[in-house]
């Protein structure tokens, strides 16, 4: 009897060591998308203190969303239509990835839709912020953002419920680099930003003077199942202290200083 069993015991360590180990986890993702601000420019390290790498600090902690792998596909100029032809299947295969786990994505798309405006010294938008011509301009590019944004927020849902486990979207506002300086560019921007009613407000969106980019951004995020970041209150009147508006060469990104408040914007929302 001693030889059977001693077989049957040498076949059954065979089975278990022989077994191939289980599968590790797919790594928890955050995944950073969007415009220059996503990228960090302006921050004295773009690698380091733009609002990018502080929140990945954050969402890499086991109660903030434990995502441990950073991608950032942030690309400088981004508007919503060049994210739709780019960056946005980027970012579906990066959440469709079966060695990752997405439990995070940050946006920061639409600034340049109507930022772009304002590039040249001949701009109708720099000339004259109130000219037909220049609203005509805001108008078309409003329209343009509240086409592709429901595209946009859509096709990375759809994405993310193919992905295991949950995960969380937040985009971000626009800020008014011009908030509080006084300048002539303060009051338009701010109605291109929020409306005539000077609000978000999706319950007023019915008045079409009411309808800024912020309340694109804001009310489709939303109606979409993503959390809407208050950027604009983060940077609010402080432009002067918090982007590099006031160095004479028209950068309106934000300095280290406002990207810590863009942060702190997106940690008052997360979990």
């Amino acid at each position: 009897m001693r030889r059977p069993l001693a077989l049957l015991t040498a076949a059954m360590l065979t089975l278990v060591t022989g077994a191939p180990a289980a599968a590790a986890p797919p790594n928890g993702l955050y995944l950073a998308l969007g415009d220059s601000l996503a990228v960090g420019d302006g921050a004295s390290d773009w690698d380091v203190t733009g609002y990018v790498p502080l929140m990945a600090d954050y969402y890499a902690g086991t109660i903030h969303g434990d995502a441990k792998q950073l991608l950032n596909l942030g690309v400088q100029g981004e508007t919503t239509s060049s994210f739709l032809a780019g960056q946005l299947g980027d970012a579906v295969t990066a959440i469709l990835d079966p060695a990752t786990d997405t439990r995070v994505v940050t946006l920061s798309l639409g600034g340049n839709d109507v930022g772009s405006l304002l590039n040249d010294p001949d701009d109708a938008c720099v000339t004259n912020p109130f000219s037909d011509i220049c609203q005509g301009q805001v108008a078309a590019a409003l329209g343009a953002v509240f086409s592709n944004y429901p595209i946009i927020l859509g096709t990375l849902q759809w994405a993310l419920a193919q992905d295991p486990g949950d995960e969380q979207v937040y985009v971000m506002t626009v800020f008014n680099p011009f908030g509080g300086t006084g300048t002539p560019h303060e009051a338009p921007i701010d109605v291109a930003l929020l409306g005539a009613d000077l609000a978000v407000d999706c319950g007023a969106l019915a008045k079409q003077a009411n309808v800024g980019l912020n309340d694109i951004i804001g009310c489709i995020s939303q109606a979409l199942g993503a959390v809407p970041v208050d950027s604009y209150g983060a940077i609010g009147d402080n432009a002067l202290t918090l982007t590099h508006i006031g160095e004479g060469d028209f950068n309106s990104h934000p300095n280290d200083l406002g990207y810590e408040a863009i942060a702190k914007a997106h940690r008052a929302v997360a979990p």
